[in-house]
């Protein structure tokens, strides 16, 4: 198995009763394309540490696409679209709410960038 990154993100905790509901919608939106490796992961919080699902993509998917060229990701936010709008308002909606939880991710901010030249 090769070894993961790591990154900042959020974790939310859910009431019991209301587990099985939630569970149900994240899988139905995150494992519809079957592409993703749900793991249970122990997360560093302030509280200390916590078990949370995530949904993980490895290396070895044919759905990674490892670095790709300024010139290819300009063309993917001009013209990809999935089920959930376009790639590039899939981006900025997620840089916006990164940036509302105050977690700055400066690899998106620079993908963002290419957009604007």
């Amino acid at each position: 198995m090769l070894s993961g990154g790591w990154c900042q993100g959020m974790v939310f905790r859910v009431p019991h009763q209301e587990g099985g509901q939630v569970l149900e919608r994240l899988w139905s939106r995150e494992m519809s394309m079957a592409v993703y490796d749900p793991k249970w992961l122990t997360c560093q919080t302030p509280h200390g540490p916590v078990l949370a699902l995530a949904f993980t993509l490895s290396r070895r998917s044919p759905s990674h696409t490892g670095v790709l060229s300024e010139a290819e990701y300009r063309r993917i936010f001009a013209h990809s679209t999935g089920i959930y709008g376009t790639t590039l308002d899939y981006a900025h909606r997620t840089h916006e709410e990164l940036r509302r939880h105050n977690i700055r991710d400066k690899a998106l901010e620079r993908l963002l960038k290419l957009t604007q030249r």
